[in-house]
């Protein structure tokens, strides 16, 4: 007897990519499949049943059977996914995985214990834990709710990272999401192995990027991510976050990465006709770039995106809408000094 419709097989594939398109943001009006599976097929299965508010994200991959988003007047806001996992994987194992994005220490099996509530929804029992960024840098906080279901030698993860306040306005929801899911076991159990991330930067590199940043630009240490990092605020406490980062080849393409950064803005993605009322042409470096600007009510997005030598270069100020107009001269007189140091 074949599955019902609006069911996803799974296949796995990379957690640190799921992870990562957890934490940003995502597109609305995405054309949903529908299909019916066939007996032999022996993988993951997961159906389920929609808010009427939530929609669901194109381009969903890498570990994640599901991947959602919340509408909102300010556009698509949150997200929401569905992971299978192996049943050996630990509570500890996972809520340690979001922990360290939301700047929190690891937790061990006792720290732990004290987060995880039981709730019955149905006949079945979950494992919800809720993490809040501790950086202070965001009001309301970002927050990671999970909900963990194990059964038939699988773990279904649920995580719903968004900030507090739609977190707990969408809660209802979210619940009801949980209670209609249908879940089955593969036969094979799943291995979810985290793969390293790519450098940041060439490591045989012998030239290291160089570049002016405002002096009232606050530097933050490098990471393995972010070849430069820095804040900005104002007195108002309005933010800007600035990130300067590289990846082997065209990391999806233009129209995908700025769809992204639409989505992070609360803009809704474009096509490649509409991209140009985002996209404009500028030489960095003596090399042809491209300089995005976009602006929603609140918040603004302003990168530039340069390709060299078979790699990616980002340079991303991102944040209060406000404080970004008043920087933009800055950040334009940043991405012209911008200097790979290869010539």
């Amino acid at each position: 007897m074949p599955f019902p419709t609006h069911t996803r097989l799974w296949r796995p594939a990379s957690l640190l990519a799921g992870l990562a398109m957890l934490f940003s943001s995502c597109g609305e009006d995405p054309q949903v499949s529908s299909y019916t599976a066939e007996n032999h097929y022996e993988g993951p299965v997961v159906c389920w049943e929609l808010p009427e508010q939530w929609g669901e994200n194109p381009g969903m991959g890498g570990m994640m059977a599901g991947s959602f988003h919340v509408k909102t007047s300010n556009g698509p806001r949150g997200r929401i996914g569905v992971m299978p996992f192996r049943e050996s994987v630990e509570t500890t194992q996972i809520v340690n995985m979001f922990a360290r994005e939301l700047g929190h220490q690891d937790y061990n099996d006792s720290s732990v214990k004290p987060l995880v509530e039981s709730k019955k929804l149905g006949d079945r029992s979950f494992e919800i834990i809720r993490l809040e960024d501790k950086s202070g840098e965001e009001e309301p906080p970002r927050t990671a709710l999970l909900a963990l279901y194990r059964h038939n030698l699988q773990t279904w993860l649920f995580p719903f990272i968004a900030d507090r306040k739609l977190i707990d306005e969408e809660l209802e929801n979210f619940y009801g999401f949980l209670k209609s899911t249908t879940l089955r076991a593969g036969k094979t159990p799943v291995r979810a192995i985290a793969p390293s991330l790519p450098p940041a930067q060439p490591a045989s590199s012998k030239h290291q990027p160089t570049w002016e940043a405002p002096k009232h630009w606050e530097r933050k240490p490098a990471t393995q991510m972010r070849v430069g990092n820095y804040a900005v605020t104002n007195k108002a406490g309005e933010v800007l976050d600035f990130s300067i980062t590289s990846f082997p080849g065209d990391v999806g393409g233009i129209l995908a990465n700025v769809n992204r950064w639409l989505g992070q803005v609360g803009i809704s993605p474009t096509d490649e006709q509409g991209l140009s009322q985002y996209l404009s042409d500028r030489m960095i470096d003596e090399k042809p770039a491209k300089l995005v600007l976009a602006e929603s009510e609140e918040q603004a997005l302003y990168a530039a995106i340069l390709v060299h030598n078979e790699r990616s270069w980002f340079l991303k100020l991102m944040g209060d809408a406000k404080l970004a107009r008043t920087e933009k001269e800055n950040f334009l007189g940043l991405i012209d000094s911008f200097c790979l140091g290869d010539h």
